[in-house]
């Protein structure tokens, strides 16, 4: 037992963690793909206007037809073409705003009860981005200045509904919460592109429309609540209970907002009971730390190494696995803790760091090793003692129980 391999380096989170209703992950991709591929579905129109030819050196003119037929348009005016054409643009955007808020009221509804002009503001400020295939007249020369006006054909809404859908993220689990907003402009943006379609040239409308109400949901729903997700290692399932519905471990669990209690079973292991407090968009993971309800006690000896008394505290958490502390070093399984801490002054504040060795020996062979360092903490002159004590129990404690709830103790205890 003098020499020891050097530990593989693997850090621990500890975090109370709940799971998940369903794979927000699928749904979510599911709803996606069916919104790409039923606006796909909707290609088959006329073609994309184009300009007319004129001469050489001369700027094209856009046919008067399509200007005629034309879904969407706004009329702008500036002292040259360039602020004509900003103008006109403003306005074009400005009646998609006015679509949205006639149309996709209901969906409004959902969000804090009442219309958000905040939201008119983004759609107003990010439309000229999200816009596709926006076409202009010809300069006209007015009393009040240059005169163009924005248009978009049936085409082009279309291609814009197609180019909303791609710029929606693959993966909601890996977006940052700050951009959820930005998400539902492009989804709302797409609500009243479609509905500035003729019935007649969408008959289908209602099927486009629940299909987005399906990406809306998913959005809605990360932006709104929190998740939280209980891990259990291979080969072990779990019940979460959670406010008197049941759930799955290893699964996505979608909560609102509030603190929550929890109760764990798993057949073969002790039932676990905790809380946490959940915010909104709120990413929660957890690895269950699972006690077996029965299992042969056995001796190990025990070595803990560390400035810090806390050998009471790791052979109470040993004796949770069954494991009876002991002295002998010529026992067959053997466990060595080894705990260093560092302490460096800053200002009038003392960081204490920690870190934490922990080896498993099986007939003096190492069985399995992990390092664990811990973020600093302060402490104070007058706190020092009674903080660094208690902090080193509560962090050797959860170390243990969280290793040997990931490994085999039937394997570990073999022959």
């Amino acid at each position: 037992m003098k020499n020891f391999i050097p530990a593989l380096f693997i850090l621990f989170v500890f975090i109370v963690s709940a799971p998940f209703e369903i794979s927000a992950k699928d749904a979510y991709r599911k709803a996606k793909k069916g919104a790409a591929d039923a606006f796909a579905e909707l290609d088959g129109g006329a073609p994309s206007a184009s300009p007319a030819q004129t001469d050489k050196g001369k700027k094209p003119v856009m046919p008067n037809l399509d200007l005629e037929t034309a879904l969407l348009r706004g009329t702008g005016y500036g002292s040259n073409e360039n602020a004509a054409k900003s103008d006109a643009l403003s306005h074009l955007s400005q009646s998609i705003v006015a679509n949205i808020h006639s149309e996709t009221k209901m969906s409004q509804k959902e969000r804090d009860g009442k219309y958000s002009e905040t939201f008119v503001n983004d759609i107003r400020v990010n439309s000229t981005v999200f816009l596709k295939g926006v076409a202009y007249t010809a300069p006209e020369k007015t009393k009040d200045g240059i005169k163009v006006t924005a248009y978009m054909t049936k085409d082009a809404v279309l291609g814009t509904l197609r180019y909303l859908i791609s710029t929606l993220p693959e993966n909601l689990d890996t977006l940052e919460p700050a951009k959820y907003d930005s998400v539902l402009t492009t989804v709302y943006l797409a609500y009243s592109l479609i509905f500035a379609i003729p019935q007649r040239d969408l008959p289908e409308r209602s099927k486009y429309i629940s299909i987005l109400d399906a990406v809306k949901r998913e959005v809605e729903k990360m932006a709104s609540h929190g998740t939280i997700f209980f891990m259990t290692k291979e080969g072990v399932s779990a019940e979460i209970s959670i406010g008197g519905k049941q759930y799955e471990a290893n699964t996505k669990i979608f909560l609102k907002p509030g603190k929550y209690n929890f109760n764990v079973k798993s057949e073969g292991y002790r039932n676990l009971r905790g809380s946490f407090h959940l915010s909104r968009a709120d990413k929660r993971f957890v690895e269950l730390v699972l006690i077996p309800e029965q299992i042969a006690k056995r001796e190990v000896y025990l070595n803990v190494i560390s400035s810090v008394r806390v050998v009471d505290d790791i052979e109470k958490a040993l004796l949770d696995f069954g494991i009876i502390p002991s002295q002998d070093e010529d026992l067959p399984h053997s466990i060595v803790v080894t705990l260093k801490g560092t302490t460096v002054t800053v200002d009038n504040y003392r960081r204490y760091e920690l870190e934490m060795d922990l080896h498993t020996f099986k007939n003096g062979k190492r069985f399995r090793i992990t390092r664990y360092k811990h973020k600093p903490f302060f402490v104070t002159p007058e706190t020092e003692e009674a903080t660094i004590r208690r902090e080193t129990a509560k962090i050797s404690v959860q170390v243990i129980r969280k290793f040997l709830s990931s490994i085999d103790l039937n394997e570990f205890f073999a022959d």
